[in-house]
C-alpha cells in the first residue's frame, strides 16, 4: 500500500465520528482504548499518575476555606508517605533481585554449583509471596483456573483459538488489571468486509507466572528449574490463554473443512472424469486398466499432499497473527516484569495513602472508615471519572503506623500533628 493511500485511509474515520489517530496496520493488530473508556468491573486500581493526582488535589483544596492552615501539615504528611512507600519498594527491589537471580531465565551470570538453584518450596515459596503482595499493592487481581479455562477452545476476532496442557505446570498464576471496554477494527462478511469498529473487553494488564513441571522447547527453550514471568497489555479476555506456554493451535470445524474439501471434490472430479473415460473406451480399458489405476492413487496421493500442506499453511498463519499479536503486546518479561511490578505497586500505594489522608484532612470532623471510603471513590470520580473500590482498611492501617492520622474509641478518624524532622 502506498504512503498517499494509507495517508487517506488513516484520515478518513472508520465508523464515521472523526479521523483516526494510527494507520490501519496499528488498528487492526492492537487497537485503542479510549480515554473515557467504559469500564467491566470495578477495581481497586487507581488509574493516575501520582504527580497528576497531587497537583489535582491541590487544585481543589485551593478552593476550600482556611485551607493554608492546614498545607503545610498536609505537604510534610505527603512527604512522609512519599518516604515510606520508597521504603518499602526498595526494599522489595533488592529483595527480589536477591530471591530471582538464580531462578530468572535471563540471568547472563554463572552460578556455582555449591549454590545452583533448585525448584523446592524453600527457594520458591518466599519470592511467589513476595511477587503475590506486590501484585496485589499494585491493584492486579488474580483470575481463577475456571476463568483461564473458560478462554480455552475460544477466541475474540483477533485471536487464535487455543489448546491449553495444564497439566505441563507446576504453578501458575494469572493476574489481571485494568477490565475496560475497548474497540477494535473488524470485517464482517454482513458488511461487505468493510472495516468497522467493534468493542472488545479488554485487560489493561496482564501479569503470568509459571513455573514447569519439566523442559519444555517449542522455539524457545523454558527450562523448569526457572521461574518465569510476563507482563502484556490490552489483551482480549477470550484470548487469555494464548499467553499459555504449551497450548497448540486449535483448528475449528471450518478450517479443516476449508483443507479437505477442495482436495477431496478435485480428487473426486478426476475419478469422474477417469470413470467417464472407462466407460467411453471400454475395450480398452482392460489393457489399460493398470496405468489408469496408477494413475488414479497418484492422484490421490497429489491430493493429499496437497491437504496436508494445506493443513500446516493454516496453522502457519494462525501462529503468525498470534506472532504478530503478542509483539506488539508483551511489555515485560522476567526480572524485568518483576522491578516494573514494584514500581507499579509503588504508584498504588502512594496513590491510596495520600488520597486516604486528602480526605481525612479536608474534614473539619472525624469520620468513619465508610464515609472515607465513599469520599475517596467520589475524588477519583470526579478527578478521572473511573469508579473504584477504594482499599479502606490497609490505607488506613498504613497511615496509622506513619502516625499521620489517629483513631478514636468510635474508629473515627482524624488528622495527627506530623512530626517535624
Amino acid at each position: 500500500m502506498s504512503k498517499s493511500v494509507e495517508r487517506i485511509l488513516t484520515t478518513w474515520s472508520i465508523d464515521g465520528t472523526g479521523p483516526l489517530t494510527r494507520s490501519i496496520a496499528e488498528v487492526s493488530t492492537s487497537g485503542w482504548i479510549d480515554p473515557d473508556a467504559s469500564h467491566w468491573a470495578i477495581e481497586t486500581f487507581i488509574p493516575i499518575e501520582t504527580s497528576v493526582l497531587l497537583d489535582h488535589l491541590t487544585a481543589v483544596a485551593d478552593r476550600l476555606p482556611n485551607w493554608s492552615q492546614r498545607r503545610e501539615s498536609f505537604e510534610l504528611a505527603v512527604e512522609q508517605i512519599v518516604s515510606h512507600v520508597d521504603q518499602i519498594s526498595a526494599k522489595r527491589q533488592t529483595e527480589f533481585s536477591d530471591r530471582y537471580h538464580e531462578l530468572d531465565p535471563d540471568s547472563d551470570c554463572k552460578i556455582p554449583s555449591t549454590a545452583r538453584a533448585s525448584c523446592d518450596d524453600t527457594k520458591t515459596e518466599p519470592l511467589f509471596e513476595l511477587l503475590e503482595t506486590t501484585i496485589k499493592d499494585a491493584g492486579y487481581s488474580k483470575l481463577t483456573q475456571e476463568d483461564i479455562e473458560r478462554c480455552v477452545g475460544v477466541a475474540s476476532h483477533w485471536g487464535v483459538p487455543m489448546s491449553a496442557n495444564f497439566e505441563l505446570f507446576r504453578h501458575l498464576s494469572v493476574y489481571a488489571r485494568g477490565d475496560v471496554v475497548g474497540r477494535r477494527c473488524h470485517r464482517h462478511l454482513r458488511k461487505l468486509y468493510r472495516l468497522q469498529m467493534v468493542d472488545v473487553a479488554i485487560y489493561q494488564r496482564l501479569v503470568v507466572i509459571f513455573q514447569l513441571g519439566e523442559d519444555f522447547e517449542r522455539g524457545e527453550l523454558l527450562p523448569a528449574d526457572k521461574l518465569h514471568l510476563r507482563i502484556f497489555k490490552n489483551i482480549p479476555k477470550q484470548d487469555v490463554d494464548m499467553l499459555l506456554p504449551g497450548t497448540k493451535i486449535k483448528l475449528s470445524g471450518i478450517d479443516h473443512a476449508k483443507v479437505i474439501v477442495p482436495s477431496l471434490s478435485g480428487w473426486l472430479f478426476s475419478l469422474q472424469k477417469i470413470s467417464r473415460f472407462v466407460l467411453v473406451t471400454l475395450a480398452l480399458a482392460a489393457y489399460y486398466s493398470t496405468a489408469l489405476i496408477i494413475g488414479l492413487v497418484l492422484a490421490a496421493i497429489g491430493y493429499g499432499v496437497k491437504s496436508f500442506f494445506g493443513y500446516f499453511q493454516t496453522k502457519n498463519r494462525y501462529l503468525l497473527n498470534l506472532t504478530r499479536n503478542l509483539y506488539f503486546q508483551k511489555l515485560d518479561t522476567n526480572a524485568g516484569a518483576g522491578l516494573q511490578l514494584v514500581g507499579q505497586a509503588r504508584r498504588q500505594m502512594m496513590n491510596e495513602a495520600i488520597l486516604a489522608y486528602f480526605a481525612i484532612a479536608t474534614e473539619t470532623e472525624p469520620m468513619s472508615h465508610r464515609k472515607l471510603r465513599r469520599k475517596c471513590e467520589r475524588l477519583v470520580r470526579e478527578a478521572i471519572e473511573v469508579e473504584i473500590d477504594f482499599p479502606v482498611e490497609p490505607v488506613i492501617n498504613r497511615l496509622l503506623e506513619l502516625n499521620v492520622i489517629s483513631q478514636d474509641r468510635q474508629q473515627k478518624l482524624s488528622v495527627a500533628p506530623v512530626p517535624v524532622g
